[in-house]
């Protein structure tokens, strides 16, 4: 049996489409570069701040685990009439031309009487096989879980990477179609990573835009795959926040989200998975949130621009809580 709690730094995951979990034991530690990373190490990166590897060995998980003693944490309350007043305000700066798009988040807090959260995990992974899959503890943030349904960036130096622009939500049995806001929400997104990959490297193949189904959500999404010619960290860097989790233009975006949201990301909207200095798999950490000895704090957020309805952006936060809101309930 492993005994886990809030004191310990680790991490088990299990990657997209696969059915082995991988645990991780050790020690957080900031980095500033992947190219001296031999082996895979796992890294967590706190939105659009600093990126920490794990000091220990990844293996297989074959024992029983018990994950209890969640630090207790405590995070400001956002009301659905505060929600939309920051939506408004942001709807208004768009038709400004202050800003073009910008991603809002909120924080939805749920009662729980959980006490080891490690059934909860195999919960996650047993109701969904797209997305990483996680759960975390780290000595600043605390105890995390979540799935993510956006790859960052996978892939090889050697044999060439691939991202993706994903934005819109839908219910994925939904027949209505993609409106006008969406669409152009979406091109926004495709549009920036491709000059990102273009001012680093070269675009090998782009797709068309088509639905991708993640759960119980759909989303508008477009496949890159390239090679580099600048190292992984910095390109990294370049690409992450996109305009997806922030906004356009990124400097303005982010001042506007900090002066609207009344909550800090923490690692919510920055990047989790594994790397060494050739390859990657990173996953920006959506549909996740934090546990405390009493309370799920789920982050959720959506991307606004001048065609948005503040209401409608309100209820696609609704949707995307149900990832985790739907797995809690069965415990």
């Amino acid at each position: 049996m492993i005994d886990l709690s809030g004191k310990d730094s680790f991490l088990i995951f299990q990657k997209p489409e696969k059915n082995q979990t991988f645990i991780s034991i050790g020690q957080w530690i900031e980095i500033s570069k992947f190219e001296n990373l031999e082996n895979e190490t796992p890294v967590l990166n706190a939105f659009n701040q600093k990126t920490f590897k794990l000091e220990g060995e990844i293996v297989l998980l074959k024992e029983k685990v018990s994950i209890t003693n969640a630090k207790d944490f405590t995070s400001p309350t956002t009301s659905k009439e505060t929600h939309i007043q920051g939506i408004k305000k942001t709807i208004e700066a768009c038709k400004n031309n202050k800003i073009k798009k910008c991603i809002l988040s909120r924080i939805h807090k749920e009662p729980h009487q959980i006490t080891d959260y490690f059934p909860l995990f195999k919960e996650l992974i047993n109701s969904y096989r797209h997305g990483f899959k996680y759960i975390l503890n780290h000595p600043e943030f605390g105890m995390w879980i979540g799935v993510s349904p956006e790859t960052l960036i996978s892939g090889s130096k050697n044999e060439g990477l691939f991202t993706h622009a994903l934005a819109g939500s839908k219910i994925s049995n939904s027949n209505d179609d993609w409106t006008l806001k969406e669409k152009e929400e979406h091109q926004y997104v495709s549009d920036y990573i491709r000059k990102i990959i273009l001012n680093n490297g070269s675009l090998i193949e782009e797709s068309e835009t088509y639905d991708k189904h993640a759960g119980n959500v759909k989303h508008l999404n477009r496949d890159f795959h390239f090679n580099l010619s600048t190292p992984l960290f910095h390109f990294t860097n370049q690409l992450h926040p996109t305009p997806a989790i922030a906004g356009i233009p990124l400097k303005e975006t982010t001042t506007h989200i900090q002066n609207i949201e009344n909550h800090s990301r923490e690692i919510y909207c920055g990047f989790i998975g594994t790397v060494n200095k050739n390859k990657c798999e990173l996953f920006v950490n959506l549909r996740c949130g934090r546990i405390t000895p009493h309370e799920f704090h789920l982050f959720v957020g959506g991307g606004i621009t001048d065609k948005s309805i503040a209401e409608d952006e309100y209820l696609e936060t609704e949707i995307k809580s149900q990832t985790l809101l739907s797995v809690i309930k069965k415990m």
